[in-house]
């Protein structure tokens, strides 16, 4: 304000007229809104110009603008009633966004481009001098101000306008007072918005990748019931449908058709990840799992899903909010050996600190602490469900490809060998640990103490094995992981 303030300034010491600049924030005595209200009048009776800078940004409601528009409208129509015609105008300022209809009167964009906020500001100055005498968008506001100076003119009394001095002498100050405007006063005024602009925060509006999921309220979470019910409604956001090759005319679609459409070799994975994610914002007994990750069919980005909102109603429904956020490009593991192990090395630290770790809340020792036959069954639940999650994370991000695996372990006939060796014997103890899960989990909390031991020591026996083979295997493969990543970022080390 007070760098536009300053340009209708400058443009009075031009003028043989007096042009005075009145404004809120210095010409106004603040008091009890009565008073106030009637010395806005009595100043705005006497102006002929309400010049409105319009940024964009709402006010408060108390804010006094209202009232000095509708009490320089009330004059203007005084005018025209009485005169049929108004000498009055309202010059609207504005930055790039449109000020609202209705305001009427003259509008004037001075908005500064981000390619010329890129320029020093003396080269921004010197553009606009050079514009300025060549129809750009600053003619607008030069032509203003000219009309504001011959206003003044107009008023001044015979003595002192123009019929006192010879017809050379007023066209020399009229041409002077005209290429004062063009230079300095509008390059100025710009300069002075150039600094102002060039601080001020860029805001910007990226649409994420979001799916709402409306749960229906006939869905109650259990630990046997871990799945989507089929008529979840899905919303989307920021075309995320688009990352599975997936659309819909109006956006929506639900959890069914989802699932039957996403036909490739990574649906049941994709499936999988999203369920563990909804539901366990949906679930009051588990944490929320913020560690899924998705390889899109679409781009082959990799994302991480996170649960944002939940929103529970009285009916009973609910509204999940959850955001595909871009984890790490795919080209990156495939094409740097220093990254595929270095994704290695992250994912067998996760499954050591889960598993083979002894003081870990889900580590075989754990299960010898007394507990009732319930917590059991769903401390079981919660190690099958870590076991799945890092195994979909090293599927996703192709960790288990022959691949990844002979850049991470190294490759020779000797190598292959013991890596099938070690592939036989963890898949070996896999499905003993899973076939040992499925007996507990199935029986009922009322069974007698004879049926609820021996599952228990079974499990428990599965376990031992599956962390004695998981922990050999785990230690040596970490071990050559971590040799072989100091070839790939030593400067002396070849890969």
């Amino acid at each position: 304000m007070l760098a536009v303030s300053k340009s209708f300034e400058s443009l009075g010491k031009l003028s043989n007229a007096y042009v005075r600049t009145i404004h809120d924030k210095k010409s106004f005595d603040p008091g009890i809104p009565d008073p106030l209200i009637s010395e806005i009048w009595g100043k705005l009776h006497d102006i002929d110009y309400l010049v409105i800078l319009y940024t964009g940004a709402l006010k408060k409601s108390f804010s006094w603008t209202g009232a000095e528009l509708g009490i320089f409208w009330a004059f203007i129509q005084a005018d025209q009633q009485a005169n049929k015609i108004s000498k009055r105008e309202i010059i609207v300022i504005y930055f790039g966004e449109l000020p609202p209809t209705g305001w009427g009167g003259l509008a004037i964009n001075l908005e500064i481009s981000s390619i010329d906020l890129q320029l020093p500001r003396d080269a921004f100055r010197q553009k606009v001098a050079y514009e300025t005498h060549r129809g750009h968008q600053y003619v607008l506001l030069s032509n203003k101000l000219q009309s504001i100076g011959a206003a003044a003119d107009g008023r001044l009394p015979a003595q002192l306008g123009q019929n006192s001095v010879t017809a050379p002498e007023w066209q020399t100050y009229l041409t002077t007072r005209s290429e004062q405007i063009a230079e300095p006063i509008v390059p100025d005024l710009m300069a002075e918005l150039h600094d102002i602009f060039a601080g001020r925060v860029r805001q910007t509006s990226i649409e994420q990748r979001l799916i709402e999921f409306h749960i229906p309220k006939t869905f109650a979470y259990s630990e046997e019931v871990q799945a989507l019910p089929d008529d979840t409604l899905l919303e989307e956001h920021g075309e995320a449908f688009a990352l599975f090759n997936l659309g819909a005319s109006d956006g929506t679609m639900n959890w069914d058709t989802f699932k039957s459409n996403l036909k490739n070799k990574e649906a049941s994975w994709i499936i999988a990840a999203i369920e563990r994610s909804v539901i366990s914002a949906v679930s009051p007994d588990i944490a929320r799992d913020d560690e899924q990750i998705i390889r899109s069919p679409d781009t082959g980005s990799i994302f991480r899903l996170i649960i944002t909102r939940r929103l529970e109603f009285y009916d009973g429904s609910r509204v999940i909010h959850m955001y595909m956020i871009p984890a790490l490009p795919v080209a990156f593991l495939e094409n740097s050996n220093a990254a595929v192990t270095l994704g290695y090395i992250n994912v067998a630290v996760k499954y050591r600190a889960v598993f083979l770790d002894p003081s870990s809340d889900l580590g075989y020792l754990s299960y010898y602490m007394k507990m009732e036959f319930d917590e059991l069954k769903s401390k079981v639940r919660r190690s099958i469900r870590e076991l799945l999650i890092i195994e979909d994370e090293s599927h996703v991000l192709k960790l288990d490809d022959l691949k990844s695996i002979s850049i991470y372990y190294g490759i020779t006939a000797d190598k292959a060998k013991i890596i099938g060796a070690m592939d036989a014997d963890w898949t070996a103890v896999r499905k003993a640990l899973i076939d040992a899960a499925q007996p507990l989990l199935k029986t009922p909390s009322t069974a007698d103490e004879t049926q609820t031991k021996a599952v228990r020591d079974g499990w428990v026996k599965a376990l031992t094995d599956f962390v004695k083979v998981s922990d050999q295997i785990n230690s040596d493969s970490l071990a050559k992981a971590i040799d072989n990543l100091k070839l790939y970022v030593l400067p002396s080390g070849k890969a």
